[in-house]
C-alpha cells in the first residue's frame, strides 16, 4: 500500500479543516506552513465563519470545495472528527492528516474506533491522530503545524512524538545533516511504521531512514518492511525501562512491550538499534553518503599511538578487524613517516603530522584491497595545523567521489579543543555544500 503514499507526500491540493485567523490556533499555523512552502499547490482554509484567512478564499465545509482535494488536514476538537471524516468520504478524498488530538493517548479509544469505522473499506490514507504532520523538504512542502525548516538532504525520519521530531529538525540543522521528509505518526491509527519504512525504500529522495519509535502496532509487518528495505534503518526504540514504559503509555497510549524483544526483533529484522537521537544523527551521517563496508578489516590513521590503541580496541569491540599491513603497504608507509617509528596498522604519523603524511597515508590504504575501511584521526598535540588533517580527508573524498577509485568509507575524529571545534563547524559547513552525495562521517570526541 505504500505506493499510495506518493499523492500523500506530494498532494496537488489540499484542505485545511480548522483554519483559522488566530494566530495562536494549530490551524492557523498549519494553513501558513503550507502557504509560505516552497510547492505548488491548491489550498482550500475550511471554517464556518471566515470569508478570507491569510488572503486565501474560505469555504464553510469542505463539501463546499468543487475541486478534488488530494490531502486534507484536520485540526478542530476530537468530537468533531467523525463528522468531518464523513465530509472526506463524501468528497472521496484519499489521504488525511489528523492533528487533533484527545484520542487513544488519553484513553479515549471508542472515537479512535469510530474514525476506523467511517474509512473501513474506503482505500483511505489516515496519518495520525495527535500528529504534528510532517515536513517534506525534498520537495518543500510543510504539511505541518509546527515551526522549523529542515535542511535538505536524504534521510528521512519518523517519530512516535511530535515534540521530539520538532527537536530532530533543530539538532539536524545544527549538526549539518540533511533531511528528506520527516513525519509525526502520532496514535498510528491507520498509516504505521512500516507504512512509511515501505514506502521510503522506494523513495529516490531517501538513502537512510531514522525511526523513533515508543511501540508498534504490527511487530511482524515491522519486521518484515526493515527486511525488504536495502536502505538503511536505524531504530530509537524508547522505554527501556519499567518507568519508561508507563511514560510511553500515558503519552501514545501504546504498550511498550520487552525491550529485550524490541531489540531482537531489530537486529534480526536488519535494522540498528541506537541508544538516542544523537547516536541516530551520527549513523545516519555516516551511512547516507558513504559506500558500505565491503568487509571488516580497518585500517587506522592517527598521529597519536594512545588514540590509535583506543580505536583499535573500538573496533574489535564492535566486531572489526585491525589487521597487519601488508608487505606493500607497509613499505609505502614507511617511506612517509619518520625513522623512529615502524609501519604499522595503527600508522602512527607522529604528533607533527601535517597535510603531506595524512594525505598520503590515506591514499596508501585506500588502495590497500586487504582494507575495506579507513579511520582518519588526529589529536590536537600543538605541533602541525589541524586544518592540515582536514584538507587531507576532503582531497581523498574528492577523489573517491569524482572517480570512485576506491569506494571505501572514510570516518574522521579527532580530540581537541577550540581549535577543532571551529574546524568542525568548518569541515561540516564545506561538506554539506560541496559533498552532499558523498562525505565522510565527522566525530568530535571531547
Amino acid at each position: 500500500m505504500s505506493n499510495k503514499l506518493e499523492v500523500f507526500f506530494k498532494p496537488k491540493s489540499i484542505a485545511v479543516v480548522g483554519a483559522s485567523k488566530e494566530s495562536q490556533k494549530i490551524g492557523h499555523a498549519a494553513l501558513k506552513n503550507i502557504l509560505i512552502s516552497d510547492y505548488q499547490c491548491d489550498l482550500y482554509p475550511i471554517n464556518p465563519h471566515e470569508k478570507t484567512i491569510l488572503g486565501v478564499p474560505c469555504y464553510k465545509k469542505l463539501t463546499d470545495v468543487k475541486n478534488d482535494i488530494d490531502l486534507v488536514l484536520i485540526s478542530v476538537p476530537a468530537k468533531l472528527v467523525p463528522s468531518i471524516m464523513h465530509d472526506c468520504v463524501k468528497k472521496k478524498v484519499k489521504n488525511i492528516i489528523i492533528i487533533s488530538s484527545g484520542f487513544s493517548e488519553i484513553g479515549n479509544h471508542k472515537l479512535e474506533d469510530e474514525i476506523k469505522d467511517i474509512i473501513k473499506g474506503k482505500n483511505i490514507r489516515v496519518l495520525g491522530p495527535n500528529t504534528m504532520g510532517y515536513k517534506n523538504a525534498a520537495d518543500g512542502l510543510d504539511a505541518s503545524f509546527v515551526f522549523g525548516t529542515p535542511r535538505k538532504g536524504t534521510l528521512s525520519l519518523i517519530s512516535q512524538s511530535g515534540a521530539l521530531g520538532i527537536g530532530m529538525i533543530y539538532l539536524a540543522n545544527n549538526e549539518f545533516v540533511g533531511v528528506s521528509k520527516i513525519i509525526g505518526v502520532g496514535n498510528k491509527l491507520d498509516i504505521t511504521d512500516d507504512d512509511l519504512i515501505d514506502y521510503f525504500r522506494d523513495d529516490p529522495d531517501t538513502n537512510v531512514i531514522g525511526l523513533y519509535i515508543e511501540a508498534v502496532k504490527n511487530g511482524r509487518a515491522f519486521m518484515n518492511s526493515i527486511k525488504a528495505c536495502d536502505k538503511p534503518v536505524l531504530v530509537v526504540k524508547a522505554g527501556r525501562s519499567s518507568a519508561g514504559a508507563r511514560a510511553t503509555s500515558s503519552h501514545t497510549g501504546s504498550m511498550a512491550g520487552s525491550d529485550n524483544i524490541y531489540s531482537a526483533a531489530i537486529k534480526q529484522a536488519g535494522g540498528i538499534r541506537c541508544r538516542d537521537v544523537s547516536e541516530l544523527f551520527d549513523m545516519a551521517r555516516a551511512l547516507e553518503g558513504q559506500p558500505p563496508l565491503r568487509g571488516n578489516r580497518i585500517g587506522i590513521i592517527t598521529n597519536g599511538g594512545g588514540l590509535g590503541i583506543l580505536l583499535t580496541d573500538a573496533c574489535e569491540a564492535n566486531g572489526l578487524s585491525v589487521p597487519k599491513l601488508s608487505k606493500k603497504t607497509a613499505d609505502k608507509i614507511d617511506k612517509i613517516i619518520p625513522d623512529l617509528v615502524n609501519a604499522n596498522n595503527p600508522a602512527d604519523l607522529v604528533a607533527d603530522a601535517g597535510f603531506f603524511r595524512y594525505e598520503s597515508a590515506t591514499k596508501i590504504m585506500l588502495e590497500d584491497p586487504d582494507i575495506d575501511g579507513i579511520i582518519v584521526a588526529s589529536v590536537h598535540g600543538g605541533y602541525a595545523r589541524p586544518r592540515e588533517f582536514t584538507g587531507a580527508i576532503l582531497k581523498m573524498v574528492r577523489e573517491q567521489r569524482l572517480h570512485e577509485a576506491h569506494n571505501k568509507p572514510i570516518l574522521g575524529t579527532w580530540v581537541g579543543g577550540k581549535e577543532f571545534e571551529d574546524l568542525v563547524f568548518d569541515l561540516k559547513s564545506l561538506i554539506q555544500k560541496n559533498f552532499a552525495s558523498f562525505c565522510p562521517q565527522i566525530i568530535h570526541l571531547p
